[in-house]
């Protein structure tokens, strides 16, 4: 940069181009700037000028050949961005410039510990995922549907495609297609292509660590034993294709996944804690759904109550926690995607997730917990054993979908459940949740409706349903809790109309003395009022006046 040029950026305002500072900044600070004004299109961050016009320089001492050196290499190790740094000379003292290339088309420059960073106007901002996809999608080419230049054979690790047939067999893909050898197998999933090239996805499949390093330097996964929150024991992790990664961390976590037998039953089957195939279909989406071009790495974290598997990369579109039970399948990279169903350990009709939620809640554990950071997405599995009861009730009623397993678990720990509250669990539409609770009380018998029609509705469990949990349930109410909760139903269906005395112990699932008891507790707060005498009377709002 010359002096005219610095003074005629000086003569004019801030722009996402240019950034002005009256001192040197941390190289973690250049560094940030630079990928956000390369985002932005590039520009120049300047250092011994100050912000607000009029400008002025304030000198900075300068930068030694070396000290430019170790900026430009710091920069490049934390965003993978070629700075170039220069000192200034000009009248009033010495200037630091650095210039900023622009971000090569379909790619976005991040910081090493994964901040998507961009320069709007003066500010510098956060990216948002749906930025960083657009941004992506630019160039037109996902990232693992990119050729490899060379000769195929020397990129595979032979482990990873016995390995891979090994994974064909367990999920049931066609003997013909495993039997293949390695050039058609690779060729018949998709990711060699006819004039012999391997694409990134092969690579990813059942390449060998050193080309995944070298090509892909945050394709790694991490496993930690935690001892608590902050300390941990036996760390492991590598740069290792997809399918021994994901046979490495299952020998991990079942390591330490202790198994429960159902005695009593003609066999004994053996239930672990974290149950095989969910362990295998969320570990194949934390590897799979990554994202790969973005620092970090698939870490597993077992405690000693529960299993942490968090991925880099947010939810894809608009996925969120509060959807993902249902949402259609949204696969950041389709090559890779693409190859994974035909070997059939992804499906495009999203079963992967409905699949883990059926494993776990059809032994009686809590389902899997979603969570985000924005750039980061964790599931979280409690650790927990196999009931009985709820083993027993699935065997019994083949048809319940998982649906209706997440309800029935909710009405394990609660007395009763809304159609609200169902649309909520089950991630459904209200609607469709009213469905849900009609189908479940008469197909299956295992819930049925309490308290006045409409708002007022709510299911629980059956006589049947209760005798099959049996042990299951748990109610940690107290009886002054049961009490306030039967007077706030009370009410609350009131506000509704007048109640017969035989409606009030339906809505409250008391005694008759009991209810009777509630009631003039009731009528002695000035809450409501009775008329008539006998079986014909009727409860009231005491703010109401009776029919």
């Amino acid at each position: 940069m010359t002096l005219p040029e610095l003074q005629a950026l000086m003569a004019r305002r801030e722009t996402e181009h240019v950034e002005f500072k009256p001192a040197l900044l941390t190289r973690k600070e250049i560094a940030e700037y630079a990928v956000g004004i390369g985002n932005a299109g590039g520009g120049h961050l300047v250092m011994g000028v100050t912000n607000k016009p009029p400008r002025q320089i304030q000198p900075v001492p300068p930068s030694s050949e070396d000290d430019i050196q170790q900026i430009r290499r710091s920069v490049y190790d934390s965003a993978q961005l070629h700075l170039q740094v220069e000192n200034l000379a000009t009248p009033s003292g010495n200037v630091v410039v650095a210039a900023i290339p622009a971000r090569p088309r379909g790619q976005v420059f991040h910081t090493r510990d994964g901040k998507y960073l961009i320069r709007v106007g003066e500010d510098l901002r956060g990216l948002t995922l749906p930025e960083i996809d657009a941004m992506r999608q630019e160039a037109g080419v996902e990232l693992t549907a990119q050729p490899i230049a060379g000769d195929w054979s020397g990129l595979i690790r032979p482990a990873g495609m016995e390995e891979l047939r090994a994974l064909m067999a367990e999920a049931g893909a066609a003997d013909d297609l495993r039997r293949m050898n390695d050039a058609d197998l690779l060729r018949s999933i998709g990711v060699l292509t006819e004039n012999g090239q391997l694409l990134v996805a092969g690579l990813l499949l059942a390449g060998s660590s050193n080309e995944i390093r070298q090509r892909l330097p945050h394709a790694r996964w991490q496993f930690f034993r935690m001892k608590s929150d902050t300390d941990y024991e036996q760390p492991d992790g590598d740069y290792d294709c997809l399918t021994i990664a994901l046979r490495r961390l299952r020998e991990l976590v079942n390591a330490h996944n202790p198994i429960v037998t159902i005695p009593g039953w003609l066999v004994h089957p053996e239930f672990p804690r974290y149950p095989l195939l969910a362990l295998r279909e969320l570990l194949v989406n934390a590897l799979a759904h990554r994202d790969y071009a973005a620092p970090g790495s698939v870490t597993v974290k077992l405690y000693a109550d529960r299993l942490e598997i968090s991925n880099p990369g947010g939810f894809l579109g608009d996925i969120t926690p509060a959807n993902i039970l249902h949402h259609p399948s949204t696969p950041r990279y389709p090559a890779l995607f693409s190859a994974l169903a035909r070997i059939r350990l992804a499906n495009a009709a999203n079963l992967g997730v409905p699949r883990v939620f059926r494993d776990l809640l059809s032994e009686g554990k809590e389902p899997p917990y979603y969570a985000t950071t924005g750039q980061t997405v964790i599931v979280t599995v409690k650790g927990q054993d196999a009931r009985r009861e709820f083993l027993e009730l699935v065997r019994a009623h083949p048809g319940l979908n998982v649906d209706d397993l997440l309800i029935l678990h909710f009405l394990t720990r609660h007395r009763e459940i809304t159609a609200r509250q169902t649309a909520e669990l089950c991630q459904r539409p209200l609607e469709g949740a009213r469905e849900l609770l009609a189908r479940l009380a008469a197909q299956e018998r295992l819930v049925e409706p309490g308290g006045p029609a409409g708002k007022g509705r709510y299911y629980r469990l059956t006589s049947l349903a209760c005798d099959q949990l049996g042990q299951a349930l748990a109610y940690h109410v107290d009886s002054r809790l049961s009490r306030e909760n039967a007077k706030g139903r009370i009410l609350q269906a009131l506000r509704d109309g007048s109640l017969s005395n035989a409606q009030i112990r339906e809505i409250t699932q008391l005694e008759r003395t009991q209810a009777w008891r509630l009631l003039k507790q009731l009528e002695q707060e000035g809450l409501v009022r009775c008329t008539g005498l006998g079986r014909p009377s009727r409860w009231h709002l005491a703010s109401e006046q009776p029919q």
